[in-house]
């Protein structure tokens, strides 16, 4: 019979939590190391020798185990398609040191920590380590990194959304002043800066491959998964099949992504409200339940010590889900 154990519950959540502040601070610093390489084209080199810092020469060697472990990967032909989707994740300036399978291996690596801290956490209990708690154990360290990774391209994507009708204006300016499109991506990826600049050069760089514009943004579209994209990939395959004026194209293309945009944030003031009381409603529950189970540890033993306690447990977590989806589906505001 298995013994529920609040002391060990709450250190692995302590360590589980830790996990998840490394990994943060981790992203965040290849964040950072991404910026300064962007931004060391721009500044004069220092004249003195400086020594790599400790978190430099952490992330170096962090970054030779991915490397060595990722040849291993390299031989499952599963897996090379597998990393495909997360080629994504890869801007313009790491598209010749990094792969899709990088994060793959980040993935195994969680997950193989994260087993072998439980497995350390399993030894204050009498219980032994089952295959069902490993596979548990296993599976939440594989897929912890997509969480942090579709967090990161939520931002990836708003800031997009939010620069593209820039970068639309941008483009259909330098068509009314001659320039062909080119020239006009060019001048986007020089003037803006941010993910759309980003964006922009793997966009001049499948030009530049030979590519068709419609094919080109389109392939944008799979990388951003936004409507306003969309919108456009559609416009300019319309275009490059019947043929017209790419100045007025363009013109339509940024009077209806202005509209849209103008209407998203008049929707989005609307239902302020609603979404700001339906965050506390999803809350709520969590943290009445955490201040329940810290004043009273054994409170919620009945639903993990009995078998119709486990059942009613596993009702209320699918009832609580439905209700976060259902509410979520109604304050969506879908594009017109």
């Amino acid at each position: 019979m298995l013994v529920f154990r609040p002391q060990v519950f709450i250190i692995q959540i302590i360590i589980l939590l830790a996990i998840i502040t490394f990994l943060y601070f981790i992203f965040r610093e290849l964040r950072t190391i991404r910026l300064q390489k962007r931004f060391e084209k721009f500044a004069l080199a220092s004249i003195h020798v400086q020594e790599k810092s400790a978190l430099d020469r952490f992330y170096i060697k962090l970054w030779n185990w991915i490397k060595h472990f990722r040849r291993y990967l390299f031989k499952s032909e599963f897996l090379k398609k597998y990393s495909k989707k997360y080629d994504r994740y890869i801007s313009y300036e790491e598209k010749e040191t990094k792969t899709g399978m990088d994060y793959i291996t980040i993935k195994f690596m969680t997950a193989i920590f994260l087993v072998v801290l439980n497995m350390i956490t399993i030894l204050f209990q009498t219980n032994p380590f089952g295959l069902i708690s490993f596979l548990f154990t296993f599976l939440i360290g594989f897929f912890l990194p997509d969480l942090l990774l579709t967090f990161q391209f939520g931002k990836k994507q708003k800031m997009v959304s939010d620069d593209l009708l820039k970068a639309i204006i941008v483009m259909n300016n330098s068509f009314k002043s001659g320039r062909n499109i080119m020239q006009a991506v060019e001048i986007v990826k020089r003037e803006l800066d941010g993910p759309i600049q980003d964006e922009f050069k793997k966009i001049y760089m499948d030009m530049n491959y030979g590519l068709s514009i419609d094919v080109v943004f389109n392939r944008f579209y799979e990388r951003v998964k936004l409507e306003d994209a969309k919108y456009i990939s559609s416009s300019l395959s319309l275009l490059n099949t019947t043929g017209g004026n790419i100045v007025r194209v363009f013109g339509s293309i940024e009077k209806s992504i202005f509209n849209k945009k103008k209407l998203r944030n008049e929707m989005k003031s609307l239902t302020a409200a609603s979404i700001f009381v339906y965050r506390i409603l999803v809350f709520l529950p969590l943290l009445f339940s955490l201040f329940i189970f810290l004043l009273n540890p054994t409170y919620f033993n009945p639903f993990l010590k009995t078998p119709f306690g486990f059942l009613l447990l596993l009702f209320i977590v699918i009832l609580y889900i439905s209700y976060i989806f259902v509410i979520k589906k109604i304050l969506k505001v879908k594009s017109l």
